[in-house]
């Protein structure tokens, strides 16, 4: 069967039954003040990570802990003030134990699992921290299943993610359907699939998310673009796909407040982020991509 046979024969749902009225929009984050300004901008999600110059990594135990407490705090003042128990923002927690590939090793597989623990252990006490975000290959450029079934079922009933890591594999077909085979005992599987459509870019890559979205219609799984996504482009790339949820990062370049400044050194390697200042997510970009996504 050719590509296009084998989408025709998932061509049977119609792309505007989606309430457009609702968008989400999930933001990543790997710092509290980028948590925090992303909550007031009205951000619907978090993908909670650290090193997003790494493409995002893990979050330490205080940073989760923190924003813990700080969703914990704020959800009492709005039961307080509303009488609901409504959590105010879901937060997706990235388990990657290092930057580069997506090819890992038995003790890396045993680090992520330890932190996929620790996460369901703050979800028991914030039920906010509902799902976790792992992308996982082998060598030949195929989902690594068995070790991603592996995590499923130790995340369940943690919803699932599995990010960008799409994009560097062989065939999306071919990876989309290993995805959906995943079905763990207890319900465990792959909710979101987070791509740019295996371009640097949303837009570059839009012909083959629209070919995810019609796989993915008669599923269980969402497809979740993310990647180049801006204020200028948002209301397109809706309009082009009409789904309900977008990755977005929001963030602005905020300067060092250090007034002393060694400009010889750095601590990274050759590509670097400089010493002397950090992205922070602003919450007016927020707000903005919520209100240009109103089409």
């Amino acid at each position: 069967m050719s590509k296009n046979e084998y989408l025709n024969n998932h061509d049977n749902c119609d792309e505007n039954k989606d309430d457009l009225k609702n968008i989400k929009f999930e933001v990543c984050v790997d710092s509290l003040s980028s948590c925090i300004e992303a909550i007031k901008g009205g951000a619907g999600r978090l993908e909670l990570c650290s090193s997003l110059f790494s493409g995002g990594l893990t979050p330490s135990y205080g940073l989760m802990k923190t924003l813990k407490e700080y969703i914990e705090v704020n959800n009492n003042n709005n039961n307080n003030k509303n009488n609901n128990n409504n959590p105010i923002i879901d937060v997706f927690v990235m388990i990657r134990p290092r930057s580069g590939d997506f090819l890992y090793n038995q003790d890396e597989i045993t680090i992520m699992k330890h932190d996929i623990e620790l996460v369901k252990q703050i979800s028991k006490e914030c039920p906010s921290f509902s799902g976790i975000v792992i992308g996982l290959l082998n060598s030949d450029g195929t989902i690594d299943k068995q070790n991603t079934e592996e995590l499923v079922q130790l995340a369940s009933p943690l919803s699932v993610t599995f990010h960008r890591a799409f994009d560097m594999s062989r065939n999306y077909i071919e990876s989309f359907n290993t995805l959906k085979s995943i079905n763990c005992d207890g319900g465990g599987k792959i909710s979101r699939i987070l791509t740019s459509g295996l371009e640097s870019s949303v837009l570059e890559g839009i012909d083959t998310i629209k070919d995810l979205i019609k796989l993915s219609k008669p599923t269980h799984i969402t497809i979740l673009p993310g990647g180049g996504i801006t204020q200028k482009n948002i209301n397109k790339i809706i309009k082009k796909t009409k789904l309900q949820e977008y990755h977005i990062s929001g963030r602005t370049i905020s300067d060092s407040k250090m007034q002393f400044r060694n400009t010889s050194i750095f601590m990274g390697g050759s590509l670097r982020e400089s010493e002397y200042s950090y992205g922070i997510v602003d919450k007016n970009k927020i707000q903005d991509f919520i209100n240009k996504s109103n089409i």
